[in-house]
Order: C-alpha cells, then sequence, then structure tokens
C-alpha cells in the first residue's frame, strides 16, 4: 500500500499466505478470488516488466482488466498527453485531445496523433479510427457517455485525473501498465525532493511568522467579477506546500467569496492563477508586457487594492499550465517559497527546477514565463 510494488510486496503476500498479517484490499493482485503462490507470481512478473493480466482500480472506481504493458494509447484530456511525454511513451500514443493542437509548442511529438475531440466533445468516429487499446479519460460525469460507446469498441477506458491531489499514485499506475515504473518512481524522487526541502526549512516557523495567503483566478478579476473563487493553485495545496496558510483551505471546491470576506481575512499575499497566453503567461510568452499590465490590472482592482498583499506589494502571478498542473507543484511551491520566505531560500532558484522539468523530463527547450514579479 505504498504506491510501489517491489520485493516488500512480495514478502508481505508471504506473511499473509502463512496467516501472520491480514490482507489487505489489493492483496488479491490477480483478482482469482484467493490471495495465493499465483499472486507472488504476478508480482515477479510486474518487477521484471513482463507481460501479464493484472487488475487495476482507476480513480472512477472502476475495476479494469489490462494486458500489459499496454501497446497504444489515447488522452482524452491534456493531463494524460503530457504525462505521455514525460514517461517517454509518446511513440505508442495514436489519439490525443483537441486542446493539443492549441498549444503546440508545449507537445511537439504529439502533433502528428489522431485528434479525438475533448471530454465535452469526444470524436468517436476519430477513436474508433486511432482504436488505442486504452483510453485515458478524467474520472467525473463525462466518463459515462464515453464507456457506452467506446467499450462496444474493444478498448479500455481509464479515468486518471493526474492533476490532483491523487497525482502520485495515477502516475506509478500509468508508470506500471505501460511500463515504465521506474522512469515514473524516478520523476516522483525528483518531485519529492524539493517539496521535503521546504518543508523541512519551514516547519518550524512560528504561527505569526506564516504567511496568510489568498489564491485568486485572473481571468475573473479581469472580468470584474465581485465575487471571486478560490483558484486550483489553492485547491491543489501549492500554497500549503510553500509553507503559507492557505485562508480559503475551508471554501468548498466551486464556492466563490466575496469581496467583504476577502477584506475580512485581508491577506499577506495574494496569488493570481493565469490559465491564458492571452494574460501574459505561457510557454510561448517570451517577455512581461502584458504580464505587468495584468499585474497592474490586478493590484488596482476595487477589492484586492484595499489589501495588506497590495499595500506591502506581494501579489504574484503564476501561469498554472507550468507551476501547478500535475507533478508541477515543486516548481509552483519553490517560485512561493522564494517569495514568501526569502531569507529562508536565498539558495533556491525556481527557474532552474523549471528548467529541469521542460528539458530533462519533458525533453523540449526551457520557455515561457511562468512568475512575475
Amino acid at each position: 500500500m505504498d504506491e510501489q510494488i517491489d520485493d516488500a510486496d512480495k514478502d508481505l503476500l508471504e506473511e499473509i499466505i502463512a496467516g501472520s498479517k491480514v490482507p489487505t484490499n489489493l492483496s488479491d493482485a490477480n483478482q482469482d478470488g484467493k490471495i495465493d503462490s499465483s499472486d507472488i507470481d504476478l508480482v515477479d512478473r510486474l518487477l521484471n516488466h513482463e507481460l501479464a493480466n493484472i487488475t487495476i482500480i482507476d480513480s472512477a472506481n472502476r475495476t479494469v482488466s489490462l494486458e500489459i504493458p499496454v501497446e497504444s494509447f489515447a488522452g482524452l484530456h491534456t493531463s494524460p498527453c503530457r504525462e505521455f511525454m514525460m514517461l517517454g511513451i509518446d511513440d505508442r500514443v495514436v489519439g490525443v485531445t483537441n486542446y493539443v493542437f492549441d498549444d503546440p509548442d508545449l507537445y511537439p511529438r504529439l502533433l502528428d496523433k489522431t485528434n479525438i475531440g475533448t471530454i465535452y466533445e469526444p470524436n468517436y468516429e476519430a477513436i474508433a479510427t486511432a482504436k488505442p487499446d486504452v483510453l485515458i479519460m478524467t474520472p467525473g460525469s463525462y466518463i459515462e457517455p464515453v464507456l457506452s460507446m467506446v467499450e462496444p469498441m474493444g478498448i479500455k477506458v481509464l479515468g486518471l485525473n493526474l492533476n490532483k491531489a491523487d497525482y502520485d499514485s495515477e502516475l506509478m499506475l500509468l508508470g506500471y501498465i505501460s511500463g515504465k515504473p521506474d522512469r515514473a518512481w524516478a520523476f516522483l524522487d525528483w518531485k519529492k525532493e524539493t517539496l521535503d526541502m521546504i518543508a523541512e526549512r519551514t516547519k518550524d516557523l512560528d504561527d505569526d511568522k506564516r504567511l496568510r495567503v489568498f489564491s485568486a483566478t485572473m481571468s475573473s478579476i479581469l472580468k470584474g467579477d465581485k465575487e471571486l473563487s478560490p483558484s486550483l493553485i489553492g485547491q491543489h495545496q501549492i500554497i500549503d506546500k510553500a509553507g503559507a496558510f492557505n485562508v480559503a483551505d475551508e471554501i468548498p471546491t466551486g464556492s466563490k467569496v466575496d469581496g467583504e470576506w476577502i477584506l475580512e481575512q485581508d491577506p499577506d499575499s495574494i496569488i493570481v492563477a493565469s490559465y491564458f497566453v492571452k494574460e501574459g503567461f505561457g510557454y510561448t510568452v517570451l517577455n512581461d508586457t502584458i504580464a505587468w499590465e495584468s499585474l497592474r490590472t490586478v493590484v488596482e482592482s476595487d477589492i484586492l487594492n484595499q489589501t495588506r498583499a497590495a499595500r506591502e506589494g506581494k501579489i504574484y502571478i503564476l501561469g498554472y499550465y507550468g507551476t501547478a498542473s500535475g507533478g508541477q507543484d515543486p516548481i509552483g511551491a519553490a517560485y512561493l517559497a522564494k517569495r514568501f520566505y526569502p531569507d529562508l531560500f536565498q539558495d533556491l532558484d525556481p527557474s532552474q527546477l523549471q528548467k529541469e522539468y521542460f528539458e530533462e523530463w519533458l525533453s523540449i527547450p526551457n520557455r515561457g514565463l511562468w512568475a512575475y514579479p
């Protein structure tokens, strides 16, 4: 139950079979109704990256049996497409979401794949033509109609977010079924190293020294909305991972807060999440001209300009898709920790982490504007 398949699992299975340990809910590895030596044999095949039939539970809580390693994949949202590149299995990808073609520089090795639409409007004819062994999509309400159309084609469907709190376990699952568990585990080690370092340096901060932070969405502020939804940067705990208090931690996902609530909280810092290149952030943005205009609009907005954060110049913007999406949380946390606690992180260079992520993990050039100022 530690998200990694290794010899410890074999040892545990032997103890369960011998009756000295209580079975876990995944002890019946091959799902044949009993826990015996055949489950240990399956673990051996997984450790040796051999062909095997496994049964997994996806993030939609569906039980799916697969022959692994899977030979061909498709992704109906951008998160699995990004991880296909990171794991180095883009040569096995046959179909990608339409959103990939909206940001071609970020997905250069996927541009020759079949466009299969989006989770909102799947192109079933294109999916049938591409005919992946496994189609990955989000686990929410959009999965049911896709199942009814795609499973009769002989295509397995997995619900994986690859973008939320369960990212680590989902990435390991994708690593195992693609035959790339070592690559997935290495990335999680890289990710953990920075997050552990930040946690270690901030763990002894007194509560009165720990910044109180609110995070909002740039597009909502630019529209002049009087009520704001806490952004995904807050919901994905990037603020907490940077050693600060997220004042909106108790606000339900999708809910909005009004100006009076924000002024009552009077946060020490405000983080604004930008999702669009037109706001001045993204992989193709090469200067800060638009970012400066966006920041000025935020600082001068009716509500936020009355906060402590605005008065003290502690409003910052992060480009979401390079700092907080999927496994990028150490990058976002590093940018924030450097700004929140400069004395604790004089030696931390978030831009170097960004460079490593693009060049060493996605194997694309390091580009873009992701944090301002």
